[in-house]
């Protein structure tokens, strides 16, 4: 690969990366305005629905919604709304560096299901960034932390469920396109919030007096950002392999804290700094797979 190709591939994977933290601090916003996370949930799927019809429609027309395996595609859906559901509750809970320490274990879930259900057999090396991984987030929730248990709790299930989620989409990579992927990926979302609507709508949760102006462009703007995200990262596994860009994950901690200062005021102590530090190199020591939601 060409050192252009490269830094191409780089940039794509940054900005993706930027987006996908966008969308989180997007979730603990609404959240801390008083917006519902399954309307925050609900209005993430639906953008990005339009946003993934909008690009690919007139591009490929109806084959972006023709899939091999229409169950998987149901199920990585589903998983995927319980990874933003329960993610964005724990948002709620948690400041966002933090939270995303703890869901940096993603990649652990990931390569232990494809242990389990795919049959892959991972090296020495691997098994030591995952407990380097292990380590790191550790050290975030340790005791004395003063991390709620059950915001940490809440984005341990939801690396799980996006554990799953990334095992059952490396199963399908051979039989559908990343442009139908993430098409379904916003229409199942969609079909399955809307669908649930009569079970979280809350009467006049619109209209509440604390939302201004600046909420609903946060809340318009999450589908945007979850489609662009999705759709950055697959340009980017388009250019280059994963193992070629993948020690620039480490940026999306880094952002994270970021934002959480900018944004929240939210900074953490040195000892969860520490733990975020070995989570962030722990890839140098195997390619993990890299994080999506």
């Amino acid at each position: 690969m060409s050192p252009s190709s490269h830094r191409r591939a780089v940039g794509l994977l940054v900005a993706a990366l930027t987006c996908l933290i966008l969308l989180d601090a997007s979730g603990k916003w609404l959240g801390a305005a008083g917006m519902p996370v399954a309307a925050s949930t609900w209005s993430r799927y639906a953008g990005h629905l339009l946003v993934a019809l909008a690009i690919f429609l007139p591009l490929h027309g109806l084959a972006v919604l023709r899939t091999a395996y229409p169950g998987r595609q149901l199920l990585r859906g589903a998983l995927m709304v319980l990874v933003t559901m329960l993610y964005f509750a724990a948002l709620v809970r948690m400041p966002l560096a933090q939270a995303t320490a703890v869901f940096f274990i993603t990649p652990i879930m990931t390569t232990v299901f494809a242990t389990v259900f795919l049959g892959e057999r991972p090296g020495w090396a691997t098994w030591a960034a995952v407990a380097c991984r292990f380590a790191g987030v550790l050290i975030v929730v340790r005791p004395g932390a003063d991390l709620p248990t059950d915001g940490v709790l809440l984005a341990l299930a939801a690396a799980a469920c996006n554990g799953a989620y990334q095992t059952l989409t490396r199963a399908q990579a051979q039989a559908d396109s990343p442009q139908v992927q993430v098409a379904y990926a916003g229409l199942v979302g969609a079909a399955i919030m809307t669908a649930a609507a009569p079970w979280w709508w809350s009467p006049g949760w619109w209209a509440a007096p604390a939302l201004t102006a600046l909420d609903w462009a946060v809340f318009a703007a999450t589908g945007v950002l979850g489609a662009a995200g999705h759709l950055l990262l697959a340009g980017a596994y388009r250019i280059a392999e994963a193992s070629r860009i993948a020690p620039w994950g480490y940026l999306q901690m880094l952002l994270s804290v970021a934002i959480g200062w900018l944004v929240f005021g939210d900074v953490p102590d040195a000892f969860e700094l520490l733990g975020m530090a070995i989570i962030a190199a722990s890839p140098q020591i195997a390619r993990l797979p890299q994080l999506r939601r």
